[in-house]
């Protein structure tokens, strides 16, 4: 008896050393996700890098998905919320408590519909701790039913725009997108953040900023992160599965139109130059083509925007003279960027 308990304090002491020594802070956003949350968790407990908590933020599932992380995931910290408080709110509270702890150094962002490689954090540490500079770092995303697809190899402008767009969609992988190097913005999906580059761009509280709810709020994090001299990274090795639109296929394409149109003005007020606001709205064809709006629905999506745009136009110019007053980049930088990250 004496054994088996000096045993299990072994053990125990074991597993508090490991969650105080914790450098790293997985967060994982779920809205009634239950059918992917066996895959996604299993996969983080393969990861060859031991030194991160998991938080589960759910965002007021009805499908039971507490109750099932609870059960067959105990070591997962969960967060509760009452209702659908939208990709970026909802991260933010699960960003705010790991700050909360002292020594976390990173917090990743990982989609409840994916399956991480093994290797998959400790590829994305290895690339951001390369450079104190490198404030995220954005994984190579594959298909998950089609494992040689490509879903996402870094966030680039489309070529003559400054609208962004996810490099190699729906392509083979053949290897062309094997190299580190530098993308112009992470994906969220399955991202990296250094906990310093977060503080520093921390606007009204937010990391995403909350009033995009979803769509285009990464981009946003990562233009700021760019305006104070932050860079960002493509880490080919940080390999994750993912199953396209598992989400939000279940998301009317009305509301996708609204949201991603509205938060693709939200981003040019706050961050560009007004030369290059022009260039936020060229090229809108959007990747998901077998969707289309009828006139009807698409006057009733552009009186949305108008609406939301008119309504959030007093805060959007405070945010903007906020992040042009602390900004390290110049003018002519911040125009370069155009040619520097086209595809």
């Amino acid at each position: 008896m004496c054994c088996f308990w000096y045993t299990y304090m072994q053990i125990v002491r074991q597993d508090r050393v490991l969650m105080e020594s914790a450098d790293t802070c997985v967060i994982i956003l779920n809205w009634n996700g239950l059918r992917h949350l066996e895959t996604c968790l299993r996969a983080l407990e393969r990861q060859s890098y031991k030194r991160f908590r998991t938080i589960l933020v759910d965002n007021g599932s009805k499908d039971g998905s507490r109750e099932y992380v609870q059960k067959c995931f105990p070591g997962v910290e969960i967060i509760s919320l009452l209702r659908n408080r939208g990709f970026a709110e909802g991260n933010n509270v699960g960003i705010r408590e790991a700050l909360a702890d002292k020594g976390v150094a990173y917090i990743a962002v990982l989609n409840n519909d994916t399956e991480a490689d093994a290797q998959w954090l400790y590829e994305l540490r290895a690339t951001a701790s390369k450079d104190e500079r490198i404030g995220a770092v954005s994984s190579k995303m594959l298909r998950f039913d089609e494992r040689t697809v490509l879903d996402s190899a870094g966030d680039f402008f489309k070529a003559g725009t400054l609208k962004v767009v996810t490099r190699g969609f729906g392509r083979e992988d053949k290897g062309q997108y094997d190299r580190e190097e530098e993308c112009f913005s992470a994906r969220a999906g399955a991202a990296l953040y250094r906990r310093s580059m977060l503080e520093d761009v921390e606007l009204d509280g937010d990391f995403f900023d909350s009033h995009f709810f979803a769509y285009v709020e990464d981009t946003d994090l990562s233009v700021r992160a760019r305006l104070k001299g932050w860079k960002i990274m493509y880490a080919p090795k940080a390999i994750v599965y993912h199953k396209v639109a598992a989400t939000t296929s279940t998301i009317s394409y009305a509301f996708r139109r609204y949201r991603s149109g509205r938060n693709r003005l939200f981003l040019a007020i706050k961050n560009y130059p007004l030369s290059l606001w022009l260039g936020v709205f060229r090229g809108t064809a959007s990747v998901e083509k077998g969707y289309t709006l009828g006139i009807i629905g698409s006057i009733a999506t552009y009186i949305r925007i108008a609406c939301s745009l008119v309504c959030s136009l007093p805060r959007l110019v405070r945010q903007r003279r906020a992040i042009q007053q602390s900004r390290a980049v110049s003018a002519a930088a911040i125009g370069s960027w155009r040619e520097r990250f086209s595809i």
